[in-house]
């Protein structure tokens, strides 16, 4: 009999309440697949570094924006909507839960479809008239047919948060990654030991076959749940909860749309501003590819850390406002600031002192570490935006966020059309640093309700 209870004792030692909390279990998950992924895709910039010169990767870097506005128009809205209506599903009601997932997939299929066949069709016309830049054409044509394989990725992972299931999708992110990395390499020694030229559209191929593996994986690892089995498929897809996914996806894909286009704007403008700065149309490519393929990845490697959190709190905090539990909100919104921001200082103290370092030494480039030492300023501000932001989404706030990315976007727009030309890419710096810090303030005040919540 002692033993016995001594054991018990041992057990609850040894795996302690907190550990049982979907949310701690969560985020450890999505935090070590982060880890993972950004140490992948860390070290996958270093090896593009190396194969592809800084005007290439600039070239890559002007088909992002067109990437984004695909993902807001398709997913990104509909993920966060599924996530939304499974984590508020009753647990008797597993079909509901289920219906939300087909029916969000029919829609988002739909909808990657028509626009994977138009950016695919009108690649030229993209890439000449908008992009300003003919070389893209092969890259947005690749890229054109990976859009439905990620949109059924999305919305199964969107599944999985919603019922606090995070180490499905944390695999899922390793299984991209490498098989993105991978594939590239792959091509890279054929193309090195055949005597061909190494092609920047490997890196658009890399990305196809990444996602296609990433889906396949979703979809098996929702096949092998048992639960949903107990309702026909073909009667699944309801207009009525497609309906209620759009009304909640709608704000947060125009915020994104809206964003993504405003983007596409500053993507394009900025080199032509540096070329107004006095930069050549080459070197003006080129700071701008240091500046997407190598500062900005390295000063986001922190965000393994928060965007898994971040993924988790968007379900908690629905839970919560459903339950009406407005102290535990508070404790969130109180904790997620406070971790952040520490996060945040201790990165900038890191990445401002040895900024010289990492750029020498990671990418052989003294523009990196310019640039690295002038984003440090930003860390703490960045860290935070990711995860109040999935708080405001968790308590249904998507208009009011649409609101604030706007008005920071335009902010960091304006700097690109007025400071650039007369200072060159530190005016930039700037904007990106005041319309980081206006976006968390806009926040903190839309969350002062809950900050100031006093149960009396």
């Amino acid at each position: 009999m002692h033993f016995n209870c001594s054991a018990k004792k041992l057990r609850r030692y040894l795996t302690p309440k907190y550990l049982k909390n979907p949310i701690i279990t969560g985020a450890f998950f999505l935090t070590a697949a982060g880890i993972v992924t950004k140490f992948i895709g860390f070290f996958y910039r270093i090896f593009l570094s190396r194969v592809f010169n800084e005007e290439s990767l600039g070239i890559f870097g002007l088909i992002s924006p067109v990437m984004m506005i695909v993902h807001a128009v398709c997913t990104s809205g509909i993920q966060n909507a599924i996530t939304r209506f499974v984590a508020a599903s009753h647990k008797d009601k597993t079909a509901e839960a289920y219906s939300y997932l087909f029916t969000g997939i029919a829609v988002s299929v739909l909808l990657s479809g028509s626009m994977a066949y138009i950016v695919f069709t009108q690649a030229p016309f993209i890439a000449a008239s908008i992009i300003g830049e003919r070389r893209c054409i092969p890259l947005l044509r690749i890229s054109a047919l990976s859009f439905p394989l990620a949109t059924v990725h999305s919305c199964i992972n969107g599944f999985f948060y919603g019922r606090k299931k995070a180490a499905i999708p944390a695999c899922s992110m390793i299984i991209e990654q490498s098989c993105r990395v991978l594939t590239v390499y792959i091509l890279f020694r054929l193309s090195v030991e055949a005597g061909l030229n190494v092609s920047l559209s490997y890196i658009c191929v890399g990305l196809l076959v990444g996602e296609f593996f990433s889906a396949a994986f979703s979809c098996f690892m929702l096949a092998l749940k048992p639960d949903h089995a107990e309702f026909p498929l073909h009667k699944s897809v309801s207009c009525r909860k497609g309906i209620a996914l759009l009304s909640l996806a709608f704000p947060i894909s125009l915020n994104r749309i809206c964003i993504s286009f405003i983007s596409t704007i500053e993507t394009i403008q900025l080199p032509k501003m540096l070329v107004v700065s006095g930069h050549s149309s080459s070197d003006a490519l080129s700071i701008y590819g240091v500046f997407s393929g190598m500062a900005i990845p390295l000063i986001m490697f922190p965000c393994a850390f928060t965007g898994s959190v971040a993924s988790l709190l968007l379900p908690s905090v629905s839970e919560a406002q459903a339950q009406g539990n407005t102290k535990r909100i508070q404790k969130t919104i109180y904790l997620t600031i406070g971790l952040c921001f520490l996060l945040g200082m201790a990165c900038f103290l890191f990445f401002f002192t040895f900024a010289d370092f990492l750029g020498k030494a990671l990418f052989d480039s003294d523009i990196a570490a310019s640039q690295i030492r002038a984003l440090s300023f930003v860390c703490p501000f960045l860290y935070m935006s990711g995860t109040l932001c999935s708080i405001l989404h968790g308590l249904g706030k998507t208009g009011i966020t649409f609101l604030f990315n706007l008005s920071s976007i335009l902010l960091r727009l304006v700097f690109v059309f007025l400071s650039v030309p007369s200072i060159g890419f530190s005016g930039y710096i700037y904007g990106t640093l005041i319309s980081q810090v206006l976006f968390d303030l806009l926040i903190i005040l839309a969350l002062k309700r809950y900050l100031l919540y006093d149960k009396g």
